[in-house]
């Protein structure tokens, strides 16, 4: 091979390779905010858990879902 061929193969690399670093910089953003998004879910999740359950202890009349009998039709 020559050199100017060499040089030219280096120079498609590097641009791959840098293709490929700008690639990788995006997926890790990317995961990041799902990770975020994720976390802020589970806390409002958590919150809508607690609210849940003082709702239903405060029915008091609602039976668990082991107590309650399954409709006439089953």
């Amino acid at each position: 091979m020559s050199p100017d061929e060499l040089n030219d193969k280096l120079v498609d690399l590097e641009i791959r390779l840098t293709h490929q670093e700008d690639h990788i910089d995006q997926l890790n953003n990317t995961i990041y905010q799902q990770q975020k998004t994720i976390e802020q879910m589970e806390q409002q999740m958590e919150v809508v858990i607690k609210r849940l359950k003082t709702l239903l202890e405060a029915e008091g009349n609602i039976l668990s879902p082991d107590e309650d009998s399954p409709p006439p039709h089953y």
